[in-house]
């Protein structure tokens, strides 16, 4: 087992090196003006993270480029003065993927490691829709969970099947099925 996760991290190091993610982190921190304890907070996020290192797990040309322009996006869907713009909104409700729309081009790459990477983002996402309805009950926010528009437990089962039908164990050593309920779309 030991030597199984040693390898992967190995290869993990050799496609996305944690340099790189280091200093991608702490560009995209410092043009957002965050606070050194925000920084680390983005840092330590396996949300960011994954939607950092999929353009390279993927082999995507122009991989940096892409990696903060996605995760300059994911910020602005958490930071309090921009996330109300993207709010959950019944027009979202196509696909699950809809929402994921901002941060899913990609130049060149292997799809398949793309997909693999939005739909564990989705899964994400729509298990956070699940912990959240009472709040956004409270709170008077859409939710496409709570309203029907997207049966969990189906869209769940769907999510997991695809995840499950493309092996990267590069990108489970960042985020995996069974990191989900444990990882919240903000850090």
């Amino acid at each position: 087992m030991t030597v199984v996760k040693e390898k992967v991290n190995s290869v993990v190091a050799k496609l996305f090196p944690e340099s790189e993610w280091t200093e991608i982190a702490d560009r995209v921190g410092s043009a957002f003006r965050m606070t050194e304890e925000e920084k680390r907070g983005l840092a330590e996020g396996r949300i960011a993270k994954l939607i950092a290192a999929t353009p390279f797990l993927a082999g995507c040309e122009e991989a940096r480029r892409t990696a903060v322009a996605h995760l300059g996006v994911y910020l602005l869907s958490i930071r309090p003065e921009t996330k109300p713009c993207f709010n959950s909104r019944p027009g979202d409700d196509g696909t699950v993927l809809e929402r994921l729309r901002l941060i899913s081009d990609f130049k060149g790459g292997d799809k398949r490691i793309i997909e693999r990477g939005l739909n564990l983002l989705a899964l994400n996402m729509v298990s956070d829709y699940k912990r959240d309805i009472e709040e956004d009950e409270r709170l008077g926010k859409y939710n496409p969970v709570a309203t029907g528009a997207w049966d969990f437990k189906e869209l769940v089962a769907e999510l997991e099947y695809k995840i499950a039908c493309v092996e990267c164990p590069e990108m489970d050593a960042i985020m995996s099925i069974e990191m989900i309920p444990f990882a919240f779309w903000g850090w």
